[in-house]
């Protein structure tokens, strides 16, 4: 027997609350939402909210999960095609194409946990990709971990001030900023 969470009309449920919270969300601050708005947006009843959701900030962890999971699917699959320290315009195109959740949550209270989570996963992937660029021989300068931060931090900064920006620039031009921030640096690291 398949549990609620599982069945399609409950996904469908959980779908329509997400879509109408990401909307509110970009209309207004968190602590102005109320659970009556999300139930407004999503025209869902109360009960069926809470066969759901515990209460609004499970509905937030709910979305946030969803958007990260995402995430790591997509870099898992950018791991077995990209050879470089980071697939940095695959994931630059993967930020615009997840514009409206991104959004979302980067102006919302969800951004803390949000941009924490992506930090980590970035620096996972460029670990990874150090590791396997430079085998067992570290011949790295500064240690490895501070030259992980600063490619996760100089692409994380990019991608904010992108989304600041109201992402005009496209996701090749913003890949090539990287490259020209990082790689005079990294040149010089061997």
């Amino acid at each position: 027997m398949k549990s609620l969470k599982d069945d399609r009309r409950s996904k469908r449920t959980r779908q329509l609350l997400g879509n109408a919270f990401v909307d509110l969300m970009l209309e207004k601050h968190y602590d102005d939402i109320t659970i009556q708005n999300i139930l407004d947006r999503a025209d869902i009843g109360r009960s069926t909210f809470y066969a759901h959701f515990t209460d609004k900030e499970d509905l937030l962890t709910s979305q946030l999960d969803q958007l990260i999971h995402q995430l790591e699917i997509y870099t898992a699959k950018l791991g077995h095609i990209h050879s470089g320290l980071l697939p940095s315009l695959e994931l630059f195109r993967h930020v615009k194409e997840q514009r409206r959740l991104v959004q979302a949550f980067v102006w919302g209270r969800g951004s803390e946990i949000l941009m924490r989570d992506f930090q980590e996963q970035v620096r996972n992937i460029v670990g990874q990709n150090i590791a396997t660029l430079i085998g067992d021989s570290p011949s790295f300068s500064i240690p490895l971990p501070v030259v992980t931060s600063f490619i996760t931090s100089t692409f994380l900064m990019l991608l904010i001030w992108w989304l600041e920006q109201d992402m005009r620039e496209t996701p090749e031009h913003m890949d090539d900023m990287f490259q020209k921030l990082i790689m005079p640096s990294i040149r010089a690291l061997f």
